[in-house]
């Protein structure tokens, strides 16, 4: 996080800061109304990531719109946070096949409970019971996508064609993740080296290592989104397949007598 010292008490038109963390990017540095730049341009990368998964999404099923476009939502809440610094925009940031009632009522009652927790919160009690949430949470998506991959194994190598399995979202999901954590981290606790302008920084300029991690840790959510959307298709006994789009974006495609199945 943010040292304090006078590079970043700059002031700007949202000023004071009221949200209870402030990462490592110098205040109002680019623009006087934006009160983190960078982080809140590469915010809105995550908006645009979430449009591009439900533009290229091969079926319009419902649980994909609403998957994609909470990507979106996010990225929106984070715009907003990142660029104003007040503690109400950063509330907004915030067997295995078909389930029972029993998941999505406690999932609704997970995300209700820590909402409200957070919200009646401040200073490091906020912050890390969001951060130990949105760990658990990640935690939690990783074994049960696995779990899925191991039981589909079969079904997959059936197809004779490993370079469009699941495995390769698997893998690349998880690198991505890894990577961001790591600048994440550094960015949280050794940001009085890499600032770029305290007296204590090995280096000359801010590498906006949370900008960066906006940018990898969507992308690790966007290869998660695919791997799921890729497992229910072979749950439903669909064929889907992995390309990239314009050479550098991960979508799906499905056999074109699959798709009567799901529109």
């Amino acid at each position: 996080m943010a040292p304090t010292t006078a590079s970043f008490d700059q002031t700007g038109y949202w000023s004071p800061n009221t949200a209870s963390v402030d990462w490592c990017e110098n205040n109002y540095v680019v623009s006087y109304y934006i009160a983190e730049f960078w982080n809140t341009i590469s915010s809105l990368f995550i908006v645009a990531l979430g449009e591009l998964g439900l533009y290229l999404c091969p079926t319009k099923e419902k649980r994909f719109k609403v998957a994609f476009r909470t990507i979106s939502v996010v990225g929106i809440g984070s715009t907003l946070f990142h660029g104003t610094l007040r503690h109400k925009m950063q509330l907004l940031e915030t067997k295995y096949g078909p389930q029972g009632r029993w998941f999505p009522i406690s999932l609704a009652t997970w995300l209700a409970l820590t909402t409200i927790f957070v919200s009646i919160t401040g200073g490091k009690v906020q912050f890390y019971t969001f951060q130990a949430s949105f760990g658990i949470l990640q935690l939690a998506i990783i074994y049960l996508t696995t779990t899925l991959h191991q039981r589909q194994k079969s079904i997959i190598a059936s197809w004779n064609t490993p370079s469009t399995t699941s495995a390769w979202l698997i893998t690349r999901a998880l690198g991505v993740y890894a990577f961001a954590v790591t600048i994440w981290l550094i960015d949280l606790h050794l940001c009085e080296f890499v600032n770029g302008v305290g007296p204590n920084s090995v280096l000359r300029w801010n590498p906006q290592f949370h900008a960066w991690w906006h940018v990898f840790s969507i992308s690790g959510v966007y290869f998660t989104t695919l791997l799921l959307t890729f497992q229910h298709y072979v749950e439903k006994g669909l064929r889907p397949s992995v390309y990239l789009w314009k050479g550098f974006a991960p979508a799906l495609t499905l056999e074109s007598n699959n798709l009567k199945k799901v529109d």
